[in-house]
């Protein structure tokens, strides 16, 4: 591995130098600075964050915290915040908690460890001890109080969901509702009963989990008496449309159902899936980059982008 000694010595001047010329702190020629600069490509010199880390208030490193990275939603995410951090020449480290606030507080750890310039965080659990370190942290589609956020306009969403339905002649409608702990979801589920009373149409609430398990116990034929459904999320949707067809109930006409987020399978699932779609791989590049204003010290507010219904064959 290439050290900055070795730099150094190709170059023929002192470490400080070297390290004048990389950082752009303190005065190198730009002669000296230029071939710095070439002996580092030519020699695939990579820095060493921790190192760096260890001479400086914080590393080139952000900490990304997600609560299921198998969950397709947060993929695209992830993406969103690398390709910014990648642009301006930072890294992340990722760390998939499991719903387990254990394995969430040793990530937290190691982001301190690793002196990480910041922390973006889709967990819910950020008003602990582990988070009071004065790092920067940004909320992703998650609104706590006091806290800088930034989230898609779930309660826009959940009204769009019941509006369409609606217009489509459901007039017997479930709801079914994501984890409660997460705002998001609650907003949803919110502008939904909100836009479906203002019409005066029948409807019912039922908590994903106990969908989740009437679907692995084969009990969901509670839900063939409505005949709109709203899913917290495009992957539900995903379950209920398998479990209609599986029970040879014809979608729309018998039963219309409607997603949330728009992912990329939702176009291919038979039938097309009807959804709301959120600007996910947006919501990843803005919270890089609100972390970075709050690390510059920059004002930094919490945002909330706008979203649109996709109509496909579901309804």
């Amino acid at each position: 591995m290439v050290t900055i000694k070795d730099l150094a010595k190709e170059v023929g001047v002192s470490v400080a130098t070297v390290s004048r010329a990389l950082n752009s702190s303190g005065y190198a020629s730009p002669d000296v600075k230029r071939r710095v600069l070439e002996a580092a490509e030519r020699l695939d010199y990579k820095p060493n964050e921790v190192a760096r880390a260890l001479n400086t208030s914080c590393s080139n490193v952000v900490g990304v915290l997600v609560p299921d990275i198998t969950n397709p939603y947060f993929p695209k995410v992830i993406r969103g915040i690398e390709d910014a951090a990648i642009e301006n020449n930072y890294r992340i480290i990722i760390g998939n908690t499991d719903h387990d606030m254990d394995k969430e507080s040793k990530y937290l750890e190691i982001f301190r460890q690793n002196n990480c310039a910041g922390v973006i965080s889709a967990t819910w659990s950020v008003e602990r001890e582990e988070y009071s370190d004065k790092r920067p942290l940004i909320l992703l589609d998650r609104v706590v109080e006091n806290h800088i956020s930034i989230e898609s306009d779930n309660l826009k969403g959940g009204r769009l969901q019941a509006e369409h339905l609606t217009r489509q002649g459901a007039d017997k409608v479930l709801i079914v509702k994501g984890p409660e702990a997460y705002s998001s979801f609650n907003n949803r589920s919110l502008g939904a009963a909100e836009m479906l009373e203002a019409h005066g149409i029948e409807y019912e609430t039922l908590p994903y989990m106990h969908l989740e398990r009437m679907l692995s116990d084969g009990t969901a034929d509670f839900i063939l008496k409505f005949n709109g459904i709203i899913c917290p999320n495009d992957v539900t949707a995903y379950k209920v449309l398998n479990m209609l067809r599986e029970s040879d109930v014809a979608v729309p006409r018998s039963v219309k159902v409607i997603g949330y987020d728009n992912l990329d399978f939702s176009e291919y699932v038979y039938p097309g899936l009807t959804t709301i779609e959120q600007p996910i791989y947006e919501l990843g590049r803005n919270a890089f980059g609100m972390l970075m204003d709050l690390n510059e010290g920059k004002p930094a507010q919490s945002q909330v982008l706008d979203v649109k219904l996709i109509k496909r064959q579901s309804t």
